[in-house]
């Protein structure tokens, strides 16, 4: 419990990650192991008749540092898609406005298809999105929330982050003569833009 509450203040005050906090904390333990090892090895040796052989202890320190560089090196991915705020907050040790910032534009995209769409998350730091890429994970069968080129109104269209009201009322136009028939058909809309293409189509259904 200790160990928790101390990695969980470093966390909040620093904007570690779990694993700078888990490598801090090992640094320090480390520190304090090299600072009171001499003494208490000089009293367990004045107060044993059989001390430990050299090659025993070099083999005891080995296995510990051995330990603790593993427990620095662990870490759980947070699937991005499903994780509450709260959750962004503890597993990642982010502050709850930069949590809900991040919720928020992924309920306004219907989803995270790709780690790169942090970055049009505002106000996001380098570091910060470099570590969110890092610790967390989108499935790969994973499918957001779909708007129907055939179906949805217009202000069901302009609802999402990336669609413009001249591409919705392209869409709108173009079904009144033909429907969708696949979602490629968006490329024969005019004003098509191969870029907002690629960054729409995951969201389209038919």
């Amino acid at each position: 419990m200790m160990w928790h509450k101390l990695r969980h203040k470093i966390k909040r005050c620093f904007y570690f990650s779990n694993t700078e906090c888990n490598g801090l904390l090992a640094i320090i333990i480390l520190i304090l192991v090299f600072i009171m090892a001499p003494q208490t090895f000089k009293l367990y040796y004045s107060l044993s008749a059989n001390p430990l052989s050299h090659v025993a202890d070099s083999a005891l320190l080995a296995k510990n540092l051995a330990l603790l560089e593993a427990h620095a090196n662990k870490f759980t991915p947070v699937a991005i898609n499903t994780a509450s705020a709260e959750q962004l907050e503890e597993l990642l040790c982010i502050s709850p406005p930069i949590a809900k910032r991040i919720i928020s534009y992924r309920n306004k995209l219907g989803g995270f298809v790709t780690v790169d769409q942090y970055d049009a998350v505002y106000g996001l730091s380098n570091p910060l999105r470099f570590r969110l890429k890092q610790q967390t994970f989108i499935p790969a069968n994973y499918l957001p929330k779909q708007i129907s080129l055939n179906h949805a109104t217009f202000k069901e269209l302009v609802s999402h982050i990336y669609m413009t009201a001249i591409m919705a009322k392209a869409i709108i136009a173009y079904r009144r003569k033909a429907k969708f028939v696949t979602i490629m058909d968006i490329e024969k809309l005019p004003g098509y833009d191969s870029d907002w293409g690629r960054k729409m189509k995951p969201y389209l259904s038919l």
